[in-house]
């Protein structure tokens, strides 16, 4: 089978697809345009054709792009500089990159409240553009039907289908798959800027798997552990217990010889 594609397949935005999850097709980034089409066509849900011609920059493409991109922030907030994913949000790389330089939007933006999804994952549900990476990650991968679509339209918005957060070893991965700020890290939040880290890569000593992690630090603190993308393992996810393994580091430290009495933990000088 013989497929072209005229243009670079790397240029092609995206939200809602990854590599690791299922294909939704709801940010609608991804357009292309197909010769045998007359409109434009989504990339991630277009099945290849035997002699199939595909432009992915063309100017019909980047105006329908610049129009998308438009429409996905008619609610997003204009709170960049206070954002904690700020210097690592795809929404901020793909406006600088596709986005118009002003926008036509003069109504008042709608309001979501947060949801309680446990102590690691902070939400601030204003800034969600209903991707659902969070929703198929919950799913296909923790194996849990906690998080949802919730209404439809203008009301509708990702979260709990009950008022419970979520109870899984995987939970700290939704801030790595978040396209944007919706889903951050609790423990990580207003620490540090991208720009301020010093990242390693190295061995997951924490597991018997020996996968790859990166290490962020500043100075001669670690402020976080991120997973790394390893083709022999398929998959970039990491549990909690390997993500915040660094608190030992910081919090009830043991810095003297203990031995058990009695039921209570005796410090020896």
């Amino acid at each position: 089978m013989q497929i072209c594609f005229i243009n670079r397949l790397e240029n092609i935005p995206r939200f809602c697809y990854h590599e690791l999850l299922s294909v939704a097709g709801n940010c609608r980034m991804c357009l292309v345009e197909d010769v045998k089409s007359l409109k434009p066509v989504v990339a991630c849900t277009l099945i290849p054709m035997e002699g199939a011609v595909i432009y992915t920059q063309t100017k019909k493409i980047k105006a329908a792009r610049e129009a998308m991109l438009e429409f996905i922030l008619i609610n997003h907030p204009l709170d960049c500089p206070i954002c904690c994913q700020g210097g690592e949000c795809d929404l901020q790389d793909l406006t600088e990159i596709v986005g118009t330089d002003r926008g036509r939007f003069y109504e008042s933006k709608r309001a979501v409240l947060n949801k309680n999804l446990g102590p690691l994952i902070k939400t601030l549900m204003n800034r969600c553009i209903h991707c659902t990476r969070c929703v198929r990650f919950s799913i296909e991968v923790s194996g849990i039907s906690t998080l949802g679509i919730l209404g439809r339209g203008g009301k509708m918005e990702i979260g709990t289908y009950l008022e419970s957060f979520i109870d899984s070893e995987f939970s700290g991965n939704l801030a790595d798959i978040c396209p944007v700020g919706a889903l951050t890290s609790k423990p990580y939040s207003f620490k540090a800027r991208p720009w301020e880290l010093e990242g390693f890569i190295l061995l997951n000593m924490f597991d018997v798997f020996l996968t790859n992690i990166r290490i962020d630090v500043r100075g001669n603190n670690i402020l976080r552990i991120l997973p790394v993308y390893n083709t022999m393992f398929s998959n970039e996810w990491l549990a909690d217990d390997v993500r915040y393994s660094y608190d030992s580091l910081y919090k009830q430290r043991l810095l003297n010889p203990s031995i058990l009495i009695n039921k209570f933990l005796v410090f020896q000088s």
